[in-house]
């Protein structure tokens, strides 16, 4: 994807920067496997990709699912997506997916990603097959922290990257959802656990951790990703980036599920 996400042209320079950095990078391929991986192609048949029985469990789950398999389209997944604790930029958006029929049954998804000065243009994905939202949550995330610390995306990126390969934590729960008890996986990941080296560049995001919530039993496979520094001080409450799940419309029939336990 070699324009992965591009902002509104002559607001907020430096935010825009960084979005252009990511518009140019085309994410390795722990970000994108799953959103429109080829079904007809395995994974080793691709030069300078890993056999997919190599990936981890974690990516697995997050990128190499069809998270879509339970979606009939015409159907419209709505995350809300809220970052709050943060005095400097907390806010209430949304995330949403509109899928559609595309040529010979494929799966195509428009994606309408954040409102207003946070607006991101994202290209249509065709032949979907995972959750474009897991991608987009985290091309987000670690723009957004090389902005706050004037670090470089790709560090973050190879962090998170290494850490679901390498040390994720995979944990089976119970939630809520729309009235019902569904089961889910919870994918729970500490990416700059032991990156003492740069403890004095990214401060208190050593101290992140991200928490991948999904379920066969949703629509669209994904229930919520949250992301939660803590603020470091007792008075204050961490820093908290949630996506969730708020409305699953099939055709004209909106249906609003219960929210997931904290």
């Amino acid at each position: 994807m070699i324009e992965c996400i591009r902002s509104n042209v002559g607001r907020h320079e430096r935010r825009t920067s960084g979005y252009k950095l990511l518009a140019a990078c085309a994410l390795a391929l722990t970000f994108t496997l799953g959103v429109a991986h080829a079904a007809d192609e395995p994974a080793a048949g691709t030069q300078g990709q890993q056999p997919e029985e190599e990936f981890s469990p974690a990516n697995h789950l997050l990128f190499m699912t069809d998270h879509l398999a339970n979606v009939t389209p015409p159907t419209e997944l709505k995350y809300s997506l809220t970052r709050t604790g943060d005095p400097n930029n907390s806010f209430d958006d949304h995330l949403d997916l509109k899928i559609e029929r595309g040529a010979d049954d494929a799966k195509m998804v428009a994606v309408d990603f954040l409102s207003g000065d946070r607006h991101r243009y994202v290209p249509d994905v065709s032949n979907a097959h995972g959750n474009p939202a897991v991608m987009m949550f985290l091309q987000n995330d670690v723009v957004e922290m090389a902005q706050r610390t004037g670090g470089s995306w790709r560090y973050f990126q190879r962090r998170i990257k290494l850490a679901l390969q390498n040390s994720a934590d995979i944990t089976e729960a119970t939630e809520q959802f729309d009235g019902h008890t569904v089961q889910t996986r919870k994918v729970t990941i500490r990416p700059f656990d032991n990156a003492k080296s740069h403890s004095g560049d990214i401060a208190n995001e050593m101290d992140k951790r991200y928490v991948f919530t999904l379920s066969n039993d949703v629509p669209g496979g994904l229930l919520e990703i949250r992301s939660e520094v803590p603020s470091g001080k007792k008075d204050q409450q961490p820093i908290v980036e949630r996506l969730m799940l708020s409305s699953v419309e099939t055709g004209t029939t909106a249906r609003q599920p219960s929210q997931p336990n904290t």
